[in-house]
């Protein structure tokens, strides 16, 4: 029997396309977690992290970005969340599944992303009006879906609108679809002619920055991509697993089959094995 889908979001379908019985047991049966991997935690804290600053800004500042005087300005925010990340982990809540890593390594990873960001990213930022911190992206619909997800960032300055979101991970091509996505939608909640939307990657260094403005060619292409999606997931009668290495990242491995027998047969890489972790991020 056919399935209605009503809403998505540029996480739902990668989960979807990396594995629908993933998919399955997030978003249609909403089982519960066995656990979190660590590497979502870590880009969580960075995020939130980041929202307390602009939220701050917005409420004491007029809404405008100063010039920081303080670098070690977020040390105190990421203390106080790594002790409560190692606090998770002792509770297995939290995850570490690489087989060579410790709570020090991740810790490393949200000081740099954090270091970046303040010494990269916020002297760009400075003066920028902030219009909106996490905000959703309205009633944004794609192909007759409500289209969900949250703009981590939206700024004004010299009459344009700027729609930041950070990245914690390495580049996906899936980011594009994203990038297209949380445009369109500003460009109808905003109403600003004059769009930006960038994606900042904090773990990397060089240049860390892809901006994108988008055409209304461009967007009838992400309808009709976004409607073809819709109709591979609505035709299906079962989600079937699609066994990885991400298989040892999923929440919900103890729960299917073949993840666990994939699992057995396949052990967690180390971290000189580079592999995407985008599975549910």
């Amino acid at each position: 029997m056919p399935r209605k889908i009503t809403r998505l979001s540029a996480t739902k379908i990668s989960t979807f396309e990396q594995c629908p019985k993933y998919f399955d047991f997030q978003y249609v049966k909403r089982v519960d977690r066995t656990f979190t991997p660590v590497e979502w935690e870590v880009g969580s804290i960075v995020h939130d992290i980041i929202a307390r600053l602009f939220k701050q800004i917005k409420g004491r500042q007029r809404g405008i970005i100063p010039r920081l005087g303080n670098p070690d300005w977020y040390q105190p925010l990421l203390v106080e969340a790594v002790a409560g990340l190692k606090q998770q982990i002792d509770d297995k809540t939290i995850r570490v599944v690489r087989p060579d890593e410790e709570l020090s390594s991740y810790e490393g990873q949200m000081n740099s992303a954090l270091t970046t960001f303040t010494a990269t990213v916020l002297p760009l930022l400075e003066n920028h009006k902030i219009i909106g911190v996490e905000a959703d992206l309205g009633r944004f619909h794609l192909a007759g879906v409500q289209m969900d997800g949250r703009l981590d960032l939206i700024t004004q300055s010299g009459g344009n609108l700027y729609v930041h979101d950070w990245k914690t991970g390495g580049r996906r091509d899936e980011d594009e679809r994203q990038a297209k996505i949380y445009y369109f939608a500003s460009k109808d909640k905003y109403r600003q002619p004059a769009t930006t939307f960038s994606l900042y990657y904090l773990a990397e260094s060089g240049d860390i920055i892809l901006s994108h403005t988008y055409d209304q060619e461009q967007r009838a292409e992400l309808e009709s991509e976004i409607s073809g999606i819709v109709d591979r997931m609505s035709a299906l009668d079962e989600y079937h697993a699609q066994p990885s290495v991400l298989c040892h990242w999923c929440p919900y491995g103890p729960q299917c089959e073949e993840g666990t027998a994939h699992m057995g047969d396949y052990p967690a890489p180390s971290r000189k094995d580079q592999i995407d972790l985008g599975l549910g991020t």
